[in-house]
């Protein structure tokens, strides 16, 4: 029998993945970048750690800061690493972090993804839509906002 985890590690390669690639977005496993030179902007798929062997529970992330302000982030917090994380929140100044379900208007919004997958097209078709129409605008804004 499948697990919830197994369908989710599927799910998110064989389904988000590539619907978050042909949006113009790079990455891969629960880390995507929209490609920018100034910010790192990121969308991180977050697994909430009330998932089980039955069900799991994912929402998105979004995350904007320039890369100048990150290197100076850095240089009095050595521990924040390279590059920021949108799964992750820091206190740094001059980043924009928020879950999609507060970018597109309402509360936190998690999908369930069921073992059994009866759930799995439209949970695909729902996410990919929430962020086409409300995470890249909003990435895009934050990124010309900070450029």
């Amino acid at each position: 029998m499948t697990t919830a985890q197994e369908r989710f590690r599927v799910v998110v390669r064989d389904r988000l993945a590539p619907g978050l690639r042909s949006m113009g977005l790079r990455g891969s496993g629960q880390t995507y970048t929209l490609p920018s030179d100034t910010c790192w902007a990121q969308l991180g798929i977050q697994r909430s750690t009330w998932s089980d062997r039955d069900t799991v529970e994912f929402t998105a992330n979004l995350s904007v800061i320039s890369r100048a302000a990150w290197v100076s982030a850095v240089e009095e917090r050595p521990h924040l690493g390279a590059k920021p994380t949108p799964n992750t929140y820091s206190l740094s100044r001059g980043r924009f972090q928020e879950r999609i379900g507060r970018v597109a208007g309402g509360g936190d919004y998690w999908w369930r993804l069921s073992a059994d997958g009866r759930d799995e097209a439209s949970t695909c078709s729902d996410f990919l839509a929430m962020i086409e129409t409300h995470g890249l605008p909003a990435l895009r804004h934050e990124v010309e906002n900070r450029s």
